[in-house]
């Protein structure tokens, strides 16, 4: 699809000429070397870009690329809303959720002061400021579950899909388009434990999976829920980093990820202009 800009607010189109702006307000969209005014900040997604394709990720962090819209995905999301609204009746309340009840995990939704910050992947999140690399790390998490056994605290994500009953879970994670499911809840962990706050390893995935096995529409979706346990990993996020960081300082921009859609669009549209 070809997407056209506009303005967030208005939704009215709006002129760009490929690049974030540059104008003084904006100046901490684009990192700049030896900046020490206040932390850059970088949140979950991007982290995971730099994994993905270290070029693309240089062109926009650093050279100031806007990379492309997309259109939210407003089904997962009122989804997300609704989870959101389910599990804060347990938080109030103080008691579990039947899926936790389902699974015989002795938890319940972590009350804190800042939850709703937590919770907020758009503009704050649970972030950290890295002391060395001068980093502000940041992601916006599901939901927070506390461990009443052990009093520690437990990831967990919602997911939202449509399968067949069989598949809805099977081979969850080893699904390669779920590595980036896995990504997330390793690094909330990592904020989480930078934060002060112990953390158990086993986190959790909320799948709602939207039944194929019907005759009918009839205007509704019917959703089963499965919990699906993750063993994180945060072994290699510190190590990530600190590569990151250093590519940002490097001054140099990354070859091309051979299987990277983005950046060889880019390359292939040039050559072809040129030709």
């Amino acid at each position: 699809m070809i997407y056209l800009n506009r303005d967030r607010k208005t939704k009215e189109l709006k002129v760009t000429d490929g690049l974030k702006s540059r104008v003084p307000n904006q100046k901490w969209r684009i990192y700049e070397l030896n900046e020490k005014i206040k932390p850059f900040r970088l949140s979950r997604s991007k982290f995971s870009d730099y994994l993905t394709c270290k070029r693309c990720f240089y062109l926009e962090q650093v050279k100031g690329l806007k990379s492309l819209d997309t259109l939210p995905f407003t089904l997962n999301n009122a989804v997300d809303a609704l989870c959101k609204k389910e599990f804060d009746y347990h938080r109030e309340n103080q008691t579990p959720h039947p899926i936790m009840v389902k699974n015989n995990i002795n938890a319940v939704p972590y009350q804190h002061e800042d939850i709703e910050k937590w919770q907020d992947a758009l503009s704050r999140g649970i972030d950290y400021v890295h002391p060395e690399l001068n980093l502000k790390l940041a992601g916006g998490i599901d939901d927070v579950w506390l461990n009443k056994d052990t009093n520690k605290l437990i990831m967990a994500d919602y997911k939202a899909q449509s399968k067949s009953a069989e598949r809805k879970i099977d081979g969850y994670l080893e699904d390669v388009y779920h590595e980036g499911y896995k990504l997330q809840l390793d690094f909330y962990r990592y904020l989480f434990e930078k934060n002060g706050f112990e953390v158990q390893t086993t986190a959790y995935f909320v799948v709602y999976n939207a039944t194929l096995e019907r005759d009918s529409f009839d205007n509704k979706l019917e959703f089963t829920s499965d919990l699906v346990a993750y063993e994180t990993d945060t072994s290699h996020i510190e190590e990530k980093i600190i590569e990151m960081k250093k590519l940002m300082d490097g001054g140099q921009i990354p070859g091309p990820t051979p299987h990277c859609q983005n950046c060889n669009y880019i390359i292939a549209g040039s050559n072809l202009v040129s030709a």
